[in-house]
């Protein structure tokens, strides 16, 4: 068991019915396998792919369309709902000229479309509110099933947008997303030979990262198969450049050090027998510290000496400036050496302060570690106009004391880059389920 456990803290937020974590699966792990072994040759005998794929970047241009699914758990409830009041105050601070396309359930739709007018949207016209069956179970993390391109599209002049699903998904209502609102919001589908979710991806202007676990997964799950070891490199760059992007330059993100798998542990607390939750959503074997990038990378354009400025999260330093322990299973020698990775092969990296906090269910006796990512955010980059970042902040609650220095601290660093600063709402409930600001949307277009 663990000794001196830091002291109880009770959540602050209250729970809610039926919510999905990030690393939920519903997909049977025998359909999910078949699914992937056979995806090759799918794809091969639908023929069917993108001509000229081009991903959509995650921080430069305007934010012209954006996608949000907001599922019935994250409306019911009214003013106490934590979902609720994270994206009523997101849509008010929206760019009034970026399109919306939400999808819902019929049960909700109406009030969502309330916190549309609330948000003062409805005057422009441009949102489009898709709502489907209340039993289509679906989540809010809208990054994760697809990511999306530009390609060149047969009679449509500049081209058409269109989301590229992977083999499988494990969630089966959120693997049906694309296919509910592709219609509505006029864009294409392709399914691609490839193990891949929107969370573990991030896209430049010259470059797109991807976490190092899904090529590799992509081979180990039977998906692709190369004539040899040795030319697995090439296959998977090859297939990336068919579905994924033409032009842009694919970066690895991992690290050689080993990485703990998660875990659930006991420890004694107040003369109880508790269980602690620690490495939350690493799989065995995994080569990354949190099992999507968008968790602790966040790109931020270039500078003035040409580079792509990258920021990655640093535990370290959110310790310091919280003025507590930092805890082993923080990682920290992890994030250290991702960060020379990127520097080593020409990024400007900034660290940014990435608290792992804990919060308690005294009734469960089960404490639940996470991180309390800044970098998982909104970037608004209209070309010759100032950026703006959307913050995920973290000091509510009982954490109001400590990370209102790191929530400052990480607005400093983007202020100092350049960037407008507006901070979101208390997003401790998204990322207690392993996700932020970054994971609810899914950009759709860039201006």
């Amino acid at each position: 068991m663990a000794d001196d456990p830091p002291p109880l803290r009770p959540r602050h937020h209250p729970p809610v019915a039926g919510e999905i974590h990030r690393r939920d699966a519903d997909l049977p792990d025998d359909v999910r396998r078949a699914r992937l072994r056979t995806a090759a040759v799918a794809a091969s005998i639908a023929g069917t792919r993108p001509s000229a794929p081009s991903l959509v970047a995650s921080g430069q241009g305007a934010i012209a369309r954006l996608l949000l699914t907001i599922p019935s758990y994250a409306v019911e409830g009214g003013a106490r709902n934590p979902y609720g009041v994270v994206y009523r105050d997101l849509l008010a601070k929206l760019p009034a000229d970026t399109e919306l396309v939400i999808l819902t359930h019929d049960g909700v739709a109406d009030e969502v479309r309330g916190w549309l007018a609330g948000a003062g949207r409805t005057t422009a016209g441009r949102d489009t509110v898709v709502a489907t069956d209340d039993f289509l179970g679906f989540s809010v993390w809208a990054e994760d099933p697809y990511v999306v391109i530009s390609h060149d599209a047969a009679g449509q002049p500049g081209g058409s947008h269109a989301f590229v699903e992977p083999a499988a998904f494990p969630r089966y209502g959120d693997a049906l997303v694309a296919d509910q609102v592709t219609g509505a919001a006029g864009i294409d589908l392709f399914q691609a030979p490839l193990h891949l979710q929107g969370g573990n991806v991030l896209i430049g202007d010259d470059f797109f990262f991807i976490g190092i676990d899904y090529p590799l997964l992509t081979f180990a799950e039977g998906i692709l198969t190369a004539p040899a070891p040795a030319g697995e490199d090439a296959l998977v760059r090859e297939v990336y450049r068919r579905y994924l992007d033409a032009e842009r330059t694919f970066v690895p993100v991992g690290t050689t050090l080993p990485v703990p798998a998660a875990e659930r542990r006991e420890f004694r607390l107040q003369g109880a027998t508790w269980v602690e939750d620690l490495y939350g959503g690493n799989a065995p074997g995994t080569r990354q510290p949190i099992f999507h990038i968008d968790m602790f990378v966040s790109l931020a354009g270039r500078g003035d000496d040409g580079r792509a400025r990258v920021l990655v999260g640093d535990p370290r330093e959110a310790a310091r400036l919280t003025n507590e322990p930092l805890q082993p299973h923080a990682m920290a020698p992890v994030f250290d050496d991702i960060a020379r990775d990127l520097a080593r092969r020409g990024f400007a990296v900034t660290r940014t302060p990435l608290p792992l906090v804990y919060s308690d269910d005294p009734d469960a006796r089960v404490r639940s570690w996470y991180f309390a990512t800044s970098n998982n955010v909104l970037v608004h980059a209209p070309q010759g106009a100032r950026p703006t970042v959307y913050l995920p902040t973290y000091a509510h609650g009982p954490f109001a004391g400590a990370l209102a220095a790191t929530d400052r601290r990480n607005a400093e660093i983007w202020a100092g880059l350049g960037y407008d600063v507006v901070a979101l709402e208390d997003f401790h409930p998204f990322a207690i389920n392993l996700g932020a600001a970054h994971c609810i949307k899914k950009y759709l277009a860039r201006g």
